[in-house]
């Protein structure tokens, strides 16, 4: 299946990234990866994924740092990101969707919803 949307997951859980990657995988996404926020935006700029699922907490560069760092420039401030995270902070949320992120996702996920999610955010539903 050529012409696979790329989607770039960024969480320091490797376990997390592992799970999630091969379930993306089998729903036909090609899957990048980085563990800590300076790599999601060397990896952006590099592969231009269509979507980047982005931790909220994570080592060497947290989510709001990294969506303002993506923003700022041409090559990725267009690309959608949906924050994950284990904090049930509403002042988190707020922020998160002021910066522009598409959704806001508290972990544990609901695979399924997830899934719509992502496929809304690339423009992949049907």
């Amino acid at each position: 299946m050529e012409n696979k949307k790329k989607i770039l997951i960024a969480d320091d859980d490797r376990d997390f990234v592992a799970i999630l990657q091969t379930r993306l995988e089998h729903e036909g996404y090609e899957v990048l990866y980085a563990y800590e926020g300076y790599r999601v935006i060397e990896i952006a700029h590099k592969e231009r994924p269509d979507l980047i699922v982005l931790d909220w907490k994570m080592p060497a560069g947290k989510g709001d740092s990294v969506m303002e760092s993506l923003s700022k420039r041409g090559d990725t401030s267009k690309i959608p990101v949906i924050i994950i995270t284990g904090v049930g902070d509403q002042a988190v949320e707020e922020k998160v969707m002021h910066l522009g992120a598409k959704y806001f996702v508290r972990k544990p996920l609901d695979s399924k919803d997830f899934l719509e999610k992502i496929k809304n955010a690339i423009g992949d539903a049907g």
